[in-house]
Order: C-alpha cells, then structure tokens, then sequence
C-alpha cells in the first residue's frame, strides 16, 4: 500500500471526534503496509477522564473511519486490538470485489452540532437504521429520556462544582481566533458561541458562566428540543471501549447521510456514580460509554480544526 493511500486514510481518521477535539491519537506504518493505531497520552484528559474510556473510544472512531474509508481503495480491513491493549493493527487486503461503503461521504460532514433542536421526529425508518448500529434509541417523553435529563443535572453538580474539572476543560477551551488557529484542537471559541475577543475577556465571562446551575439550564432546553436520545452501552475494558467506539461512529455516519444533527451529552459518563445509577436506571447490563441527543437542526455556525496530518505520523514503521 502506497503513502498516497495511507495518508489519505489517515486524512480520514483524523476526522473522527474525541473529547474536547482533544485528537489522542498517533500513527505508525506497519510491515507490510498496515497501521497501527496508538494513544497519544500527552493528550488525554486525567480529571474527567481518569480510566481514558473516552480516549479509547475515540480510537474506535479513528478506526472505524479508516475501515469505512479503505473500501475506496478496494481494501478490506482486519482489525485487532494488541494482545497488551497498548494499540489496534489494522491489516489491508486487496480486492476488486470490495464496494465503497455509502457511509464514506459522510466522514467528512459528520461534526458535532451543538445547536438547538427544531423538535420535529425523526422518521422510523431513519431511527430503525440508527438502532441497527448498536444503540438505544428513546424518545422524549419516555421514561429513560427523563433519567438522561436528571443524570445531566446531576453530573453537572459534580463536574461544575469541581475547579479541577473546571480548570482541565478551560484547558481546552480556545477563547478567540488567534488561539483557536494557533492550536488547531480544543472547543474552538467559535464552535461554543464565544465572540472573538481578547483572550483575558472571554476568560472571565466563561468562567463565570461555568456553574451548574447555568450549564443544567442550557443543557436541558437542548435536551428537550431533541426528539430522541441514543445510548451506548459496553464492557468496560479496552477492546469494549474500542468496539463501542467503531458502533458511535458508524452511528454518526449513517446520521449524517440522512441529515440527523447529533450532539454529545458528556456529563452522565463522565461521573462514575452517575454512569452507573443511569445505566441502572436505562436497564442496560453494561457500562454506560456515550449519549448523545439527536435531532434536526440548522448547521453550526463552525466546525472543529484539526491539526495537520504530520502531527500525528510519529514513525515511519514498527514491529
């Protein structure tokens, strides 16, 4: 396989989301024309993501888009997690009878919309099609879509009455233009509605605005604009990390292709406790990994940067 196509799968996989576009994720070529896929640590986040569930569900993500995309190159995929969960091996294999996945537009317009919702349903064929990537779909009204809305205000107890979580998303947090094209990465001020201003200003405004009490408000009218909520369970190790995160994506795929904005609902995962009292309360017999809302909307206003490829390609091969 040819660097051409190997950057223009990893052109690909970048496109994958991760938490606070954090992009944990690092590059190597494989012998024999395979690549292997690893975490970059520097880039995890150690207060609200202490087991890196998140990190590895994001490589899922990278993974998946990979997959998807190799089928543009007549490559099929053989993917496996490392006997030392330190990475996943991706294999190629050549072959003409190989058809180009549908989903392969949608890498690049999938992107997170954190918009208000118009409320109306999505069609049950389209939500038959979601469910069918390995989530739970519930509607507003429902019973389990109520214990998402009290699991947000819950966990935003916690994360907002915390200033060491406080402090590692402000971390993220790109407050104007100069920051956000200085980086390339974290919630860009734009993506979160931020006016571009001097840094020292939108500092003080948006620390001021993180307190439960104004996050829950705001998180509970988007909620309520979304017609439906759609969650994932899994086992939670690596490789059941890793799996969810290959569903997500397929997931955010085949949302986008028909035009379904989807939005992340972090806080409920992110609080141990809070994970487990919901799944409990979800009836799901494991670990609670990802929510997320989902809906119609208009198009964010910006989509998340991502930094240039040779950030990531770390070495030209390993064994």
């Amino acid at each position: 396989m040819d660097d051409v196509i190997v950057d223009k799968l990893l052109e690909a996989a970048i496109k994958a989301p991760s938490g606070h576009n954090a992009q944990p994720w690092l590059f190597s070529v494989l012998p024999g024309g395979g690549i292997l896929v690893l975490p970059d640590a520097s880039r995890s986040l150690p207060v609200l993501d202490p087991q890196d569930r998140e990190l590895h569900i994001s490589i899922g993500c990278v993974v998946e888009n990979i997959c998807v995309a190799a089928t543009g190159f007549s490559l099929s995929a053989k993917v496996s997690v490392r006997s030392d969960d330190s990475g996943v091996e991706i294999y190629f294999n050549h072959d003409e009878d190989v058809v180009p996945s549908p989903l392969m537009p949608a890498i690049g317009r999938r992107h997170t919309n954190r918009n208000m919702y118009d409320g109306s349903e999505i069609p049950q064929s389209v939500v038959g099609q979601l469910s069918a990537c390995g989530a739970g779909i519930y509607m507003r009204g429902s019973m389990q879509f109520d214990a998402v809305k009290d699991g947000i205000i819950e966990a935003n107890k916690v994360i907002y009455g915390s200033n060491r979580s406080k402090a590692e998303l402000s971390e993220w947090i790109r407050y104007n233009r100069r920051e956000a094209d200085g980086h390339m990465d974290g919630l860009g001020y734009d993506i979160l509605g931020i006016p571009d201003m001097p840094a020292w200003v939108s500092r003080i405004a948006t620390s001021m605005a993180l307190r439960s009490s104004i996050q829950s408000k705001g998180d509970i009218r988007k909620l309520i604009s979304s017609p439906a909520v759609a969650v994932f369970e899994a086992p939670d190790d690596i490789p059941g990390r890793i799996q969810c995160g290959r569903r997500l994506e397929h997931f955010l795929l085949t949302a986008a292709m028909h035009d379904v904005a989807c939005a992340f609902i972090g806080q409920p995962c992110e609080v141990e406790n809070v994970a487990i009292g919901l799944a409990s309360r979800l009836g799901i017999p494991y670990r609670l990994q990802v929510l997320l809302r989902i809906g119609y909307a208009a198009p964010p206003r910006a989509y998340s940067r991502r930094r240039p490829l040779a950030d990531f390609k770390k070495f030209k091969s390993v064994t």
